[in-house]
């Protein structure tokens, strides 16, 4: 635990999180799945939660994400 914290500055937990969101702001930014569908690809079972977690570690929901990454 504390060999990570000392690398990331994050606890496991949060390191685990941050990366979840990381993947999964790539894939939302493809266009290609449903938010459901992403949220069960990085580990989410629940995608009200995962949307949540979302929106407080970007500032926006994995939709509107979606629609302000998308190529034209």
């Amino acid at each position: 635990n504390e060999v990570i914290k000392s690398y990331t500055g994050m606890t496991p937990y949060q390191y685990c999180i941050h990366v979840k969101i990381n993947k999964a702001k790539e894939r939302l930014a493809s266009g290609e799945v449903s938010v459901k569908e992403i949220a069960w690809q990085v580990g989410f079972d629940d995608q009200y939660y995962f949307s949540r977690l979302f929106k407080k570690k970007t500032g926006c929901s994995p939709s509107q994400w979606m629609d302000m990454h998308q190529p034209d």
